[in-house]
């Protein structure tokens, strides 16, 4: 593809889906593996956005999981119900604010289905949580084409092994190693490379983090498929200045393709 026309088909990838969001922003609600969430999806996809590294091949993305990861809240990849909200005083509650790595952004467990974000930049804010979110949907259906076998309505061996272990309260490292060795098959990536990925994401108080983001994203969008409970994002945001009162036609698309294009 020469270019101009991938520069053609970056810019109207942009349009598709600043209109889409201008449209979820209205209807206040959307399910990203919904019809609603669909031109979202197929826009990255076509985007291809180098912050999400093979976000359009089969197999994960472990680079691009990672940026995203460090601009979301922990625990993101478990809830059900996600809400884009205001500052509406959670921290006088006794919700504790989760605040991502890389966005100082207030976020609160609700309750174990739901996670709710503040929205502090407006409308760029926005941009930036809903295609990360994207991504993060995309990779939890990456999984569930892997390990969901539709003519018998059953998982892998590969994912059932891998589910018995996360279910243990401890792994012991052969009961890790071989739990990265089925995760590895389903994730298309090497034994290695999901290695590395499990050091990188470990943490004294969560040592298995990596597997129980790859077991949540996998079970959540099993029984999406399988009992049609998709996950829903809302925009529960009643403040000017959570959507940002300079906002206009002609700063959309460029606020977007910052979000999209610029490593911050």
């Amino acid at each position: 593809m020469s270019s101009n026309n991938r520069a053609r088909e970056s810019t109207n990838a942009i349009e598709r889906i600043y209109i889409t969001m201008r449209h979820l922003f209205n209807r206040g609600f959307y399910k990203p593996m919904g019809v609603s969430g669909e031109t979202l999806r197929s826009a990255l996809l076509q985007l291809r956005p180098e912050i999400y590294g093979s976000i359009a091949e089969e197999k994960a993305e472990l680079s691009g999981l990672v940026y995203v990861l460090e601009r979301l809240p922990q625990g993101i990849e478990e809830c059900r119900f996600i809400n884009l909200t205001s500052d509406e005083g959670y921290g006088a509650a006794h919700f504790k604010a989760i605040i991502p790595p890389k966005r100082r952004r207030n976020c609160f467990r609700i309750d174990p289905e739901q996670m709710n974000v503040e929205i502090t930049r407006g409308r760029s804010d926005i941009y930036d949580i809903l295609t990360h979110l994207t991504f993060l949907f995309i990779e939890s259906h990456k999984i569930y084409k892997k390990v969901y076998l539709e003519d018998s309505q059953k998982t892998t061996r590969d994912w059932t092994k891998f589910s018995e272990a996360i279910k243990k309260d401890k792994l012991s490292l052969q009961e890790r190693e071989t739990a990265l060795i089925h995760m590895s098959n389903f994730l298309g990536r090497s034994f290695l490379e999901v290695s590395d990925m499990h050091k990188k994401l470990a943490s004294k108080s969560n040592p298995e983090r990596f597997l129980k983001i790859i077991y949540w994203l996998g079970i959540l969008a099993i029984e999406e498929e399988t009992t049609g409970e998709k996950r829903t994002i809302t925009l529960a945001l009643y403040s000017e200045s959570a959507w940002g009162t300079t906002f206009t036609e002609k700063d959309g698309p460029m606020q977007l393709k910052k979000a999209l294009f610029l490593k911050t």
